[in-house]
């Protein structure tokens, strides 16, 4: 094999591992960004957000759900009349201190019970499903920084995939390196210190970037967190701690939680993800008001539908429209967005739509200094969470 030939093949396995293709130029939105960061973590499945914040009040939620309904006095109050999971009490003093916002009623005109579809529109951030790039890509594209986003996960999901760049998916900081066998890696290190011209001097550019990215997330290193150690959430949020920590962090942060399609014996699968997520989150912002980072970090915890009002025959629940969001950090106006859903005027038995998904990430978009209506294509009402 000539060099000319291991470039072009050095850059195609690379480009297999969903890095190369984002070592592009930086653009203007993510400079600008003056160390804000976003966290989003995307609960895979379909959250029931009925039994997520509970209107224990009506009289109607425990007819809908005789056997999975929540007991009032199970609840943490969020007020008179609204109660969260219990499972979520280590999230309660975030609420209390106006840190977290629990959105009500977000969803999408028009909504669809697929999974594939629902999960693409919120991550098109396109309920027409005419955009094929990700909400999250498009402020992303032409970033010169390999790691200015990051997912934590296997598969780079569609809201980190531009026109121009991918975001980099890492299993994990202790798991990411060029892994080529000894015989290729000396002979990319012979290409790395030639001169080229055009085309392959290019490509030489990119992978030496690519070689210095790998070499400084070498350098991170994973910190021991209370409340981190286990669990598919866990370490992902541990790492994240850890890039926020290291010089240059990345700007924006993505992971998820699988597990939420909860369509038999929903009570004891959702109450265990739910102590996940919240345990990891109480942790996480813990962590991070010991950086003093705490208000430099949003973070979006978001389902791609709600679940139906009324119980299956199999102790669950399928698939509904709109659910439940939430919005964490020290910047964040925590507290109730939307109105509590009247159960007497369900549509069609879901939930209704009350705020669209949309304008949060306009308030996301603009706690990262980017242009809202250029990422999403028009002008949305922010909510006024950051």
């Amino acid at each position: 094999m000539n060099r000319r030939d291991f470039v072009k093949s050095a850059l195609r396995t690379l480009a297999l591992g969903g890095v190369a293709p984002s070592l592009l130029a930086r653009t203007a939105a993510a400079a600008r960004a003056e160390g804000k960061a976003l966290l989003v973590v995307q609960l895979s499945g379909g959250n029931d957000a009925l039994n997520t914040l509970v209107p224990y009040r009506q009289a109607l939620y425990a007819r809908l759900r005789p056997r999975i309904g929540l007991k009032p006095a199970t609840l943490l109050p969020v007020n008179d009349r609204l109660g969260l999971h219990p499972a979520l009490r280590p999230l309660l003093g975030l609420l209390e201190a106006n840190a977290l916002a629990l959105v009500q009623g977000i969803g999408y005109p028009h909504p669809n019970r697929s999974h594939f579809v629902s999960m693409a529109v919120w991550h098109t951030a396109d309920p027409e499903r005419r955009t094929l790039t990700g909400w999250l890509g498009r402020y992303l594209d032409g970033a010169e920084d390999p790691f200015c986003a990051v997912n934590f996960g296997v598969l780079t999901p569609l809201a980190l995939r531009g026109e121009a760049r991918v975001a980099p998916s890492l299993e994990g900081l202790e798991r990411f390196q060029i892994d080529l066998p000894p015989d290729l890696m000396a002979r990319l290190e012979g290409v790395l210190t030639a001169r080229y011209q055009g085309m392959e001097e290019a490509v030489r550019r990119r992978l030496a970037e690519l070689k210095r990215a790998t070499q400084r997330v070498a350098r991170v290193r994973r910190k021991r967190v209370p409340g981190l150690e286990a669990g598919r959430l866990g370490p992902a949020l541990a790492d994240v701690l850890a890039m926020l920590d290291a010089p240059d962090p990345p700007r924006v942060f993505y992971t998820a939680l699988g597990g939420f399609d909860t369509h038999a014996d929903e009570p004891p699968r959702q109450e265990a993800l739910l102590a996940e997520l919240a345990g990891g989150l109480a942790a996480f912002y813990r962590e991070l008001k010991g950086m003093g980072r705490a208000d430099d970090v949003a973070v979006l915890v978001f389902s791609e539908f709600g679940r139906r009002a009324a119980e299956n025959a199999s102790g669950g629940t399928d698939h509904g429209k709109a659910g439940l969001a939430m919005v964490l950090g020290g910047a964040v106006r925590g507290g109730l967005y939307g109105e509590e859903p009247d159960l007497e005027a369900l549509d069609d038995g879901d939930l209704p739509l009350q705020i669209d998904f949309r304008r949060a990430y306009a308030d996301l978009l603009k706690f990262l200094k980017a242009d809202p209506a250029a990422v999403l294509g028009r002008p949305f009402p922010p909510l006024g969470l950051v």
